[in-house]
């Protein structure tokens, strides 16, 4: 081997290192930010997450769903959530969701203060429970009178207008309504 074949073959060694290292690097640094999801209607949510909440906190991709625990999906506390929005679409018209962006229905066997959802019924028809005392966060679109009631077993069910909220077990993602009109004795709470 000559002298110069030598020095270009460490020439191409060190820059195949050298391009390799920066290339194993680069895939080891975070991906940059991306826009925020939308959330319903297009809008997105108050920071800009698709799950319409964590005010102040970063939307990380988890969805939020119904429970009785104060910590999120997201690890924000649901008192620093949204609690009452709006979505629409073509057939039903401008309804309810909660804090998750899902929708949320009225039993008309309610009444006004009162929930007779318990038991297989709230598995289905999930109540809608907050923190005992949390201020509920309203979209400026949102006009009437949300509140909470005791339940039985001692949790805070959001009201709207005084009757129960619930969301329904067989809406699995944002923007559905599959239980609109179910037995004739559920519908999508209207704002």
């Amino acid at each position: 081997m000559t002298k110069s074949t030598y020095v270009w073959t460490v020439i191409v060694v060190l820059v195949l290192l050298i391009g390799g290292y920066f290339w194993w690097a680069s895939m080891q640094a975070p991906a940059p930010a991306t826009s925020t999801a939308a959330g319903p209607q297009g809008a997105a949510g108050i920071n800009g997450s698709a799950n319409q909440g964590n005010l102040g906190q970063p939307n990380n991709g988890q969805v939020q769903s119904p429970s009785n625990s104060s910590a999120q999906g997201d690890g924000s506390n649901i008192a620093d959530n949204l609690t009452l929005g709006t979505d629409a679409n073509a057939t039903i018209g401008t309804y309810l969701i909660g804090y998750n962006a899902k929708t949320l229905y009225i039993y008309s066997k309610d009444q006004a203060g009162t929930s007779t959802c318990y038991g297989n019924c709230a598995k289905e028809w999930i109540p809608y429970v907050v923190p005992t005392g949390m201020t509920l966060n309203l979209e400026a679109d949102v006009k009437g009178q949300a509140n909470t009631l005791k339940r039985a077993d001692g949790t805070s069910q959001v009201t709207y207008n005084g009757l129960p909220l619930y969301f329904y077990a067989g809406d699995t993602a944002t923007e559905e309504t599959n239980g609109n009109g179910i037995g004739k004795v559920w519908f999508v709470a209207k704002p």
